[in-house]
């Protein structure tokens, strides 16, 4: 009998196709819960972390085999290629960021913060917190919810900054690491070491080789694993980590194509521009015209 294998969910290939090209996406529980349903079976972001707050109501929510029932407000942590399914009360309130996992290498980098345990799960109770600890969680997904509908000048960059302000809450309020019995699948462990790997070398190493070298497994089975837990190939997911921050310039900086092509490691400016346009359909120079910050 074939196993199934946990489904990875893109919320902006299959919830809104509006944020497919975003590194953040800001909702309301209720409403993704009326597109995917209050019990959520397990499932995973292949390269995205979410975090959930749920503001009342009996949860259930089971993180890499590990199960939590809270009651009340809590808040949970999921890192990216976590499988994980929940349950929520109908009518429970709440709110949902998901991020792209080079966001928070990018926070945790400027924090100098690597050893913080940001990539095993985190679950934290409203009556296991002081009251102003836990206003300011609540504060702080008040303020993304504000900034998120607003649309107002310099909108990714004030919503990346309350991102990194809840980051810092969460790393001084969670404590030193809860002792627990995890239950990791080899391939998703060796796809997180894969995707870190990509985060750290994508500008500098292309070549597939490099990366199974570091993991010590031959291209063969880094495919497999690929394909098995995002459904794309290493291959793609190294030039989408090139073309997601490509594309980051392009919207947020003003250098020049052959400024940001040469900071992306392309010696040519031009190959870079087909590159672009073969992984987007799209010429750098349309993509910076359709997504440029407002002044």
């Amino acid at each position: 009998m074939t196993k199934e294998w946990i489904p990875n969910i893109n919320l902006g290939q299959d919830y809104d196709e509006a944020y497919k090209d975003a590194t953040i996406h800001f909702d309301k529980l209720g409403k993704l819960a009326d597109f995917f349903g209050r019990d959520m079976p397990m499932h995973l972001h292949a390269e995205y972390c979410q975090i959930h707050l749920v503001l009342n109501g009996k949860t259930f929510f089971n993180i890499d085999q590990n199960n939590y029932q809270t009651e009340g407000s809590a808040l949970f942590f999921t890192p990216a290629a976590t499988p994980h399914a929940f349950w929520t009360e109908p009518d429970a309130p709440g709110f949902v960021i998901t991020f792209h996992t080079s966001l928070l290498e990018g926070i945790l980098d400027r924090l100098d913060a690597f050893n913080h345990p940001f990539y095993l799960p985190m679950v934290l109770e409203r009556r296991k917190l002081p009251d102003d600890e836990w206003h300011s969680i609540e504060q702080l997904f008040s303020m993304l919810k504000h900034e998120w509908k607003q649309h107002a000048a310099w909108q990714s960059a004030a919503i990346e900054t309350l991102l990194q302000l809840l980051v810092i809450h969460l790393v001084r309020v969670s404590g030193p690491p809860q002792a627990r019995h995890q239950h990791h699948q080899a391939d998703i462990i060796s796809f997180r070491k894969f995707s870190r790997l990509v985060e750290a070398h994508f500008v500098e190493e292309r070549r597939i080789s490099f990366y199974c070298d570091k993991l010590t497994i031959n291209e063969s089975r880094l495919n497999y694993i690929c394909k098995k837990v995002a459904d794309t190939s290493p291959k793609k997911i190294l030039n989408g980590r090139i073309i997601l921050e490509a594309k980051r310039l392009l919207s947020h900086t003003s250098m020049n194509l052959t400024e940001i092509s040469y900071t992306l490691g392309f010696i040519d400016p031009s190959y870079f521009s087909r590159f672009f346009y073969k992984n987007t359909e799209c010429t750098p120079t349309d993509f910076r015209k359709q997504h440029r910050d407002m002044p």
